[in-house]
């Protein structure tokens, strides 16, 4: 849903006031929009289909037909490839500094999604979470390179606590988006959020702009693969280790 309206420029309370017909171009033109941007069919059939359970809570019903090439198709990991160092240091330098953060924590500590920021942007990774991380009045620093980070139990898929590392490169990129959100007048303390969302309704970012952060960089580098492949390559770097 709020893919769908950040998409879109409008918000939930606007879509209620609006007549079927209007509800329904406005759809068409969303997935028009998001085809040509190269999201899978099944991708939009869900966002889609969220706006209409949500329109549905609302007694609001579209009768017309909506179709969606691919809707039902189920890409996998085999048809994509885990990228090179060259290619994801693409996707680094397509980034902006947010979204570079969130790549750089998938693809060099193996994070999920869902650990920075879980589904309803209630909960996330935390500067607390970075122990080894220090914060002086317009600085970041880190004691130990690579810099342990902690995800606690409440954002873990298996619910127990563990942790994993980040590298020296990843660190810089934390650093660099950290102490610009300082420079723009933010006072981080140890609940901070490590990524914050685009409108700040919620404390926390929600996995689904997580996703879209880090496909947007993808996209940026001039690749179609899924978010998923930063984890691949993380997996593979264990492997070769």
């Amino acid at each position: 849903m709020g893919s769908f309206c950040n998409s879109l420029n409008t918000t939930p309370s606007k879509l209620i006031n609006m007549d079927p017909q209007t509800l329904y171009n406005l759809i068409l033109d969303y997935i028009t929009s998001m085809e040509k941007q190269n999201y899978t069919g099944s991708y939009i059939q869900s966002s889609i289909k969220a706006v209409k359970s949500w329109l549905s809570h609302n007694n609001i019903h579209i009768i017309n037909k909506i179709k969606i090439k691919g809707a039902y198709d189920a890409p996998t990991i085999q048809n994509e490839r885990v990228p090179t160092q060259d290619e994801l240091r693409r996707i680094f330098l397509s980034a902006d500094k947010k979204a570079r953060a969130v790549v750089v924590l998938m693809a060099h500590s193996g994070l999920r999604p869902q650990s920075l920021g879980n589904y309803n942007g209630t909960d996330g990774l935390r500067i607390k979470d970075f122990p080894e991380m220090k914060i002086y009045e317009d600085e970041i620093s880190f004691e130990k390179i690579p810099t342990m980070v902690i995800v606690r139990k409440e954002l873990s898929k298996a619910r127990f606590q563990y942790f994993t590392f980040l590298s020296e490169e990843g660190c810089s990129y934390l650093k660099d988006y950290l102490e610009e959100r300082m420079r723009k007048g933010e006072k981080l303390h140890p609940d901070s959020p490590i990524i914050t969302p685009k409108v700040h309704r919620k404390p926390f970012i929600r996995t689904v702009n997580i996703g879209d952060a880090a496909r947007g960089a993808i996209r940026k580098a001039g690749f179609s693969w899924r978010p998923y492949v930063l984890r691949a390559f993380f997996d593979t770097q264990m492997m070769l280790a």
